[in-house]
């Protein structure tokens, strides 16, 4: 029996504020359509906290469309420092949720070698080809993935600067002609509101333990937007209401001569 500070100490896993979180994905669900009755959900954790409280969200379940879907997890082991302690971590946080867990190992340091292409591509790249062979396995055909919404803003930034663009990720998307969906459930929530329930949770958090650790374009853009938001604290809303608030007659079309680019 556990002693009265024990209980203390311990965070009410069903709090308010994690009730809020879980409120923002059933109508994130619910609006992009991301799970039908009979889905198999497997969830790809990183050993950070997104992915890691995405997992305690989708298995509390009670979404208001349909509690018929089978949930799993998956850690794709890179060969990266620290894997084998982030594997030990996961595995059990999974079994304290009731959840499934597999793994994969996907050594990435040959690739890096064999392969000319930067390295943060090539890990995602082989990744998620780890997961969905994986996915096909074990019969799982919806994907979910701990993205929020700072992602889809500074997604929204990289294809303006860097990719000539204005788009930015799917949050429900198809792949090989629908076998498998990729779905991003955390669409609507801060990663402050992550990060602070992770922490009064207690949850566990690694770092990735890549040995290429460098500046990235998408550190540059989420301190960008770090800094507009210093200067107007609504700069985040605004940004996010711009993805669906899109006027067209207020775009131009393309040059008819190249030079004018």
């Amino acid at each position: 029996m556990d002693t009265p500070q024990e209980k203390k100490s311990r965070p009410n896993l069903e709090g308010k504020a994690f009730l809020n979180l879980h409120k923002r994905v059933e109508t994130a669900i619910m609006d992009y359509d991301m799970i039908h009755p009979g889905d198999h959900v497997m969830v790809g954790l990183s050993g950070g906290k997104d992915s890691s409280l995405l997992l305690a969200l989708l298995a509390r379940k009670k979404i208001e469309t349909t509690n018929d879907f089978k949930l799993s997890a998956i850690f794709v082991r890179m060969g990266f420092k620290g894997d084998d302690e982030k594997l030990a971590y996961l595995k059990d946080y999974a079994a304290s949720l009731g959840v499934p867990f597999h793994t994969v190992d996907e050594p990435i340091l040959e690739t890096f070698k064999r392969e000319k292409k930067k390295p943060c591509y090539l890990c995602s790249r082989n990744r998620r080809i780890a997961i969905f062979k994986h996915a096909k396995t074990i019969g799982a055909n919806v994907i979910a993935f701990g993205h929020h919404r700072d992602d889809f803003m500074q997604t929204l930034f990289l294809n303006i600067l860097y990719g000539s663009c204005i788009e930015t990720m799917k949050p429900n998307n198809s792949f090989f002609g629908g076998e498998f969906r990729v779905i991003r459930p955390m669409l609507y929530i801060d990663e402050t509101l992550i990060a602070a329930e992770a922490k009064r949770r207690k949850l566990e958090t690694f770092p990735s333990g890549c040995p290429f650790q460098c500046i990235s374009e998408r550190s540059y853009v989420k301190q960008l937007i770090a800094d507009a938001h210093k200067r107007h604290r609504r700069v985040r809303q605004s940004i996010f209401r711009s993805l669906f608030t899109v006027r067209p007659e207020y775009l131009l079309k393309p040059p008819s001569r190249k030079s004018m680019l």
